[in-house]
């Protein structure tokens, strides 16, 4: 996503946006995407953030920050729930999101809960 910055990527505007990742990226490679993302506006409007597998993050730190450390501090800036823990992307036996439909995330619950996709 962080890639598309500039190149035409459609508003999130009242979405909930889902990230996910394995480790073949570092930390600081997520923090720099986040970042980018953030200050470039695209994030403007996000109605929420889910947040799925991340394989090989379990016991990484780097400089002693973990990927918990990152995703509280860029993603605390946007002042919209966070729900973390959510047991979908990769990893053994890859669960998917679909894209698009309507989506409720309730924190509270600790829910994510998608309508359907649209055909």
């Amino acid at each position: 996503m962080a890639h598309a910055v500039g190149a035409g990527l459609p508003s999130l505007a009242g979405t909930v946006l889902f990230i996910e990742a394995e480790r073949s990226i570092g930390l600081g490679q997520i923090d720099r995407q986040l970042t980018q993302l953030i200050r470039s506006g695209s994030l403007r409007g996000v109605r929420g953030v889910a947040l799925g597998r991340f394989p090989g993050f379990e016991d990484y730190a780097d400089r002693g920050w973990t990927l918990v450390d990152v995703l509280t501090d860029r993603l605390g800036s946007l002042g919209v729930p966070v729900l973390g823990g959510l047991d979908v992307g990769h990893g053994v036996d890859p669960l998917s999101v679909p894209l698009g439909p309507f989506a409720i995330l309730d924190t509270e619950a600790g829910t994510l809960t998608v309508a359907p996709a649209v055909r």
